[in-house]
């Protein structure tokens, strides 16, 4: 867990006032005293919603370390806030805080209404991480009969699956990714080496050779792009 005495800096703090006095301003033009009395009532409220958007902001500029304290305390407030529970698993993760990103996101997708796609496949990626396979291929094979086209289900399916040496399932989920995403380099390197496994050298070779040629376009595309 990560360790401040404070989830926001003085410049949020300034921002959080400023948006709670907004309220309050909009709620006196309004002539409303009932409403302008329930504000101060639910200050916890908006104190979540202003941390939740800027933990979440964190998140997607990948500033994890300033992003967790904020959705801790969130958590607080709404302890089944999917949106919060996925981005701070996520934040974790990233920070190799392995363990807890599994326990908050298994939060996640215990329940129905927040076990979403998202969730499913972080939680996957992490127990892949953790070496838990066996969860991982749970996860992800539950999650895939709600969201069978889902690329990242299928991709983490399969990594999970040849860790645990179930070679033709993977190369199967594998191939299911590629039908969602044919030209996605990374499946093609992945089935490479399932085959190689295998003992299957020569169909090995073919998707070795179909990934070594996708980088050669990619690099051109690149050195193109560059000398413009």
């Amino acid at each position: 867990m990560s360790k401040q005495h404070s989830p926001v800096s003085v410049v949020d703090e300034v921002r959080l006032i400023s948006h709670a006095f907004l309220g309050v301003v909009k709620q006196v033009a309004a002539n409303s005293i009932d409403g302008f009395n329930r504000l101060f009532t639910v200050d916890d409220r908006v104190r979540a919603h202003f941390y939740r958007e800027r933990g979440v902001a964190h998140t997607k500029q990948g500033r994890h370390w300033q992003a967790m304290p904020l959705l801790e305390q969130v958590l607080r407030y709404w302890p089944d806030d999917e949106e919060t529970l996925f981005h701070l698993g996520y934040s974790y993760l990233k920070t190799e805080q392995t363990r807890e990103g599994i326990l908050v996101l298994e939060r996640a997708n215990h329940s129905p209404a927040t076990a979403t796609p998202r969730v499913s496949s972080i939680l996957g990626m992490a127990y892949i991480q953790a070496k838990e396979y066996q969860k991982a291929v749970e996860v992800l094979r539950a999650a895939l009969e709600k969201s069978p086209t889902n690329f990242n289900l299928h991709y983490r399916l399969g990594l999970a699956l040849d860790h645990l040496g179930e070679y033709d399932a993977a190369i199967e989920a594998f191939q299911n990714a590629l039908t969602i995403r044919p030209n996605e380099l990374k499946i093609y390197q992945s089935i490479g080496f399932v085959l190689d496994q295998q003992g299957k050298h020569e169909e090995a070779v073919v998707f070795f050779k179909k990934t070594r040629e996708m980088k050669e376009v990619l690099q051109e595309n690149w050195d193109g792009t560059s000398a413009s």
